[in-house]
């Protein structure tokens, strides 16, 4: 039995010589349980993905299209021209997503129905620029300059980097090492001072005005990231490690400063329809510590249909637990 069938198939459809499209529709239901919290539940289109993809004899191209009930409208995720140099060498620039990182970005790869702690919010997304990758027969690198390895902010004054080394030495085994950075410039942060009046029924805000207000100090922010996974027959492992530098956020749950973040993964497919995901991801940073245990069985309806349901318990270390129950509808084609 093939390690693949914990993930819905995926075909494209083929619109014209060379023109293809392919994309997956995923409906979902959580419902979430945080200490001294109301439960949360929500039923929702999680995405809808259209891809357009174009392949010739040494161009090809990608452009993304989704949907979210979050964001409420089409956005375009990804749109990029490819150049195959050689065999081994090829060139892509536009919008794409970063080389970080074991788990997938979208759901219809993804072995289980949540993003791990140790990946979400901590994983680079989608940013505009240059990549190159030489491919060998066990080994390659990857390199990009991006606008923004994490902001994808659209300038260049403070340029993101990314560089990738992979290699799989034995069949079923596969290696990756990469670093991340972007550099985020000094800041001052305004500040609005508010004179007020009286009012029959209290005051009200007669003037508002802008003053000087706290410098955000420039930094750089940055990441190293290592995986290892393995495949064998019906069984899919992995482990991973990030080490963690000038990860702030305005959010206290992911104001990580420095720190470490750890994941392990282990799938097991018992038959052709039924799958088993159980992960541990464990943040230990300045701001913030997170321990988290997962357990997603999915089923398998057809080729493109799966069912993906999930238990999740989040720690956050004298700071609470959430209980996250969630279920998936994941259609393909």
């Amino acid at each position: 039995m093939a390690a693949v069938a914990s993930v819905t198939a995926q075909a494209e459809i083929e619109l014209a010589e060379g023109f293809s499209l392919q994309g997956f529709l995923d409906v979902s239901a959580t419902s979430s349980d945080v200490d001294g919290k109301d439960t949360k539940s929500t039923a929702e289109i999680g995405e809808f993905e259209v891809d357009f993809l174009y392949g010739g004899d040494s161009i090809n191209a990608q452009v993304d299209l989704n949907y979210t009930d979050s964001s409420g409208g089409v956005d375009l995720e990804q749109a990029f021209v490819g150049f195959s140099v050689s065999d081994q060498f090829s060139l892509k620039a536009g919008k794409f997503l970063s080389c970080i990182g074991y788990e997938t970005y979208d759901v219809n790869t993804l072995n289980q129905f949540s993003h791990a702690a140790s990946t979400a919010g901590i994983y680079p997304g989608h940013h505009t620029g240059l990549a190159g990758v030489y491919s060998g027969d066990t080994f390659g690198v990857y390199g990009s300059v991006v606008d923004g390895t994490w902001s994808a902010d659209g300038d260049t004054d403070d340029l993101g980097y990314e560089v990738q080394v992979f290699t799989s030495p034995a069949e079923g085994l596969t290696i990756k090492l990469g670093y991340a950075t972007e550099g985020f410039e000094k800041k001052l942060i305004p500040a609005v001072m508010e004179s007020y009046a009286d009012a029959d029924d209290g005051y009200i805000i007669k003037e508002r005005v802008k003053v000087p207000g706290s410098i955000n100090p420039g930094f750089d922010k940055a990441m190293i990231n290592l995986w290892v996974s393995y495949e064998v027959d019906a069984l899919t492992v992995a482990a991973e490690y990030s080490s963690l530098e000038n990860f702030r956020s305005t959010d206290p749950l992911k104001n990580y400063g420095d720190g470490d973040a750890y994941m392990l993964m282990g799938n097991y497919a018992f038959t052709d329809t039924f799958n088993t995901t159980l992960r541990y991801a464990h943040v230990d940073a300045d701001g913030v510590e997170i321990d988290e245990f997962t357990i997603s069985p999915r089923f398998v309806i057809s080729d493109s249909v799966s069912v993906i349901t999930e238990y999740t318990n989040r720690d956050y270390a004298g700071r609470g637990d959430e209980d996250l129950l969630a279920a998936r509808i994941l259609y393909t084609f």
